[in-house]
């Protein structure tokens, strides 16, 4: 998979002068988190561990299955906690991902519509840019010819490479193969993947929300035309990235990207970065999209413990967010309420190739303007298992708030699993251990390719009250 990542403006923005006091929240340490989909019980909780052999989900206590094979599919287990999660002999996982139906793009088309990846795509205008992935031949990283009777997430190049029931089947267009679960829920797909019908295939295939596109075919789901990237469907935005909310179109709810500058508010809608019937939100320091909402579950979701958005019709950002640059732009910063604060969407900053926080750029207040970080300073958006990230970014537990291990979205390389890294960029699922070798964050699913199985390092760091677990 490439890299694609939206890149800063050339000019620096012009910056509206508002007095509100806001906190800061800059904490990074070492590792990620956990997520939920619906309601099934109603016992409230926080962590899976206040369930009873049951998964926390969004505040309440939730099972998916009692007995794995009459409620799992084939190649899955009933783990302890009443998830259908793969039996690689670790005790399983928690698969995440429930919500949106993938059942391919419809789609309306125009301005106003979705694109339909299998319907040919509608709407014209937007990004030109298809954003094809990098494929990648060979053995998982180390050469040769793919493995025969692979396994789930394991590089292929024709349906026998693959055990059954599993599919040879592009994980992204344009991408490379991967042996792919069919399936009828996104429950039963690994974290960062939904079940869509591609092609007139239904499996688990990569979320490549936010991919460039000018039509359907270039995205898994759907393309919106006007701002020009795919989405997948969902029930709320805790099945959207991190600075994306879900927010109906055409009659399908869809993901809807909130992390863009918008041009101006005025008339409302007129700014293509910004999706009708979507507003722009001019009381934060630098005007930005936003998106209609009924409650505050329609909104961007960060990684637990940050402060989240609200509804007020509108999505409106927490008192510590107060600009809108997307995971991977370039890090901006402004005088704001008598701090120096950064732009991006998520307010949080670091340097994805040194893996460490550069001090933000001195500023003499006040400024109308914004001010640069240093060279590689980018902006990270933290995620949850469920939501994933945008395409080109894989959410790794590799970062901490406060006493919490969360997850940040980090850019993807062509590494697989087992290749020798120097960081987490070199690598395909976004994480390169100390010992300089690819991973992949398995917390939430127990998915590793063949060669690796999904372990616990040392340590037992909580991921939402889930032992934190890589391929190794």
């Amino acid at each position: 998979m490439g890299l694609v990542i939206a890149s800063a403006l050339a000019m620096p923005r012009l910056l509206r002068l508002a007095a509100p006091s806001i906190v800061l929240l800059l904490a990074f340490a070492a590792a990620a988190v956990g997520a939920p989909a619906g309601c099934a019980s109603k016992t409230p909780c926080q962590f899976n561990s206040d369930c009873v052999n049951e998964y926390c989900d969004n505040g309440t206590c939730k099972h998916d299955c009692v007995d794995s094979a009459l409620d799992c599919p084939i190649a899955r287990v009933c783990s302890v906690i009443g998830k259908c999660a793969v039996d690689d002999g670790s005790g399983g996982g928690t698969s995440t991902g429930t919500g949106g139906a993938g059942v391919g793009g419809a789609g309306t088309g125009g301005s106003t519509g979705v694109g339909g990846a299998n319907a040919g795509g509608a709407g014209a205008g937007g990004t030109t840019s298809s954003g094809s992935s990098t494929t990648s031949t060979g053995g998982q990283g180390q050469g040769g010819a793919p493995p025969v009777g692979g396994k789930e997430l394991d590089l292929c190049q024709k349906a026998a490479d693959c055990a059954a029931p599993l599919l040879c089947e592009p994980f992204q267009r344009n991408g490379a193969s991967r042996c792919s679960l069919p399936c009828a829920t996104d429950s039963e797909c690994p974290a960062g993947a939904r079940c869509l019908d591609v092609n007139g295939a239904q499996y688990c295939a990569a979320a490549d929300v936010g991919k460039n596109c000018n039509s359907g075919a270039q995205c898994n789901f759907a393309c919106i035309p006007g701002p020009g990237y795919c989405t997948v469907p969902c029930g709320s935005g805790s099945d959207c990235p991190n600075g994306y909310g879900c927010m109906p179109i055409g009659g399908q709810r869809v993901c809807i990207k909130a992390e863009a500058e918008a041009d101006s508010c005025q008339p409302l809608g007129a700014n293509k970065k910004c999706v009708v019937p979507a507003a722009c939100d001019d009381t934060i320091l630098v005007v930005s999209c936003t998106l209609a909402c009924d409650t505050a579950a329609d909104c961007p979701r960060r990684a637990k413990g940050l402060s989240p958005w609200t509804c007020d019709g509108l999505c409106r950002r927490p008192q510590d967010v107060v600009g809108p640059l997307p995971g991977g732009a370039p890090a901006e910063y402004a005088c704001y309420g008598g701090q120096v604060v950064s732009l991006c969407n998520d307010a949080q900053h670091m340097n994805f190739a040194t893996f460490s926080l550069p001090s933000p750029p001195p500023i003499q207040c006040p400024v109308n303007v914004s001010v640069p970080g240093s060279a590689g300073d980018s902006c990270v958006d933290t995620c949850r298992y469920q939501g994933g990230c945008p395409y080109g970014l894989a959410c790794s537990a590799l970062a901490g708030v406060g006493n919490g291990r969360i997850g940040l979205c980090l850019p993807v390389g062509t590494g697989e699993v087992g290749a020798a890294c120097s960081k987490s960029a070199d690598c395909v699922f976004g994480y390169c251990t100390d010992a300089k070798k690819c991973s992949r964050d398995c917390t939430a699913d127990g998915v590793c390719p063949t060669g690796s199985k999904c372990v616990a390092p040392p340590g037992g760091d909580l991921v939402e009250g889930a032992i934190f677990r890589r391929c190794e």
